[in-house]
């Protein structure tokens, strides 16, 4: 078995798994800020929490989504110098871009787990919910590491389209949900 085919089904399956988080964050963002709705207009007396505890999920909603967009092993690019570009070297500049991508992430991930360990080792806690801000700002570190592997195996695979042995359709993904 190729490591790409492997990949794919392992990918295949983290996929699933990462919709089904994404959808319980949204599910519950949703709930949440229809208690407060319905408590804040139609009890008269809002429940405590619910607006601060509405932005935390939408925090760790946002970070598992650019988690989720590094699967589509695409970068932004200035399309008419993609299109000036021979097929070989447009794999190559992929590549290098999933390669400096990949670095960035690992330089996030890392400054952003000594940010966490700091919030961790000081007990820093939300001074409405008393919940630890780490567990928040935990998911950024794993979002970011996450997407680093994939731009890294990403690098792979554009090589292998450069090299002719791989279609960039093969593990492109091209939507979301």
């Amino acid at each position: 078995m190729s490591l790409f085919s492997w990949y794919q089904r392992l990918q295949a399956k983290l996929y699933a798994g990462e919709k089904l988080i994404a959808s319980i964050l949204m599910l519950s963002i949703s709930g949440v800020v229809l208690a407060g709705v319905i408590s804040r207009y139609v009890l008269k007396e809002p429940f405590y929490g619910t607006d601060r505890l509405a932005t935390y999920l939408f925090v760790v909603l946002s970070f598992w989504g650019i988690q989720m967009a590094s699967g589509y092993y695409e970068h932004i690019t200035v399309g008419v110098v993609k299109h000036w570009l021979q097929p070989f070297w447009q794999a190559i500049l992929s590549a290098g871009g999933s390669l400096v991508s990949a670095g960035f992430l690992t330089y996030l991930a890392w400054a952003a787990y000594r940010f966490v360990r700091f919030l961790y080792d000081h007990q820093e806690k939300d001074i409405v919910l008393n919940v630890p801000l780490w567990t928040v700002y935990g998911v950024f570190v794993i979002a970011a590491a996450l997407s680093a592997l994939r731009y890294l195996i990403g690098t792979y695979f554009w090589i292998e389209v450069a090299r002719g042995r791989l279609a960039p359709e093969a593990f492109q993904r091209k939507s979301l949900v």
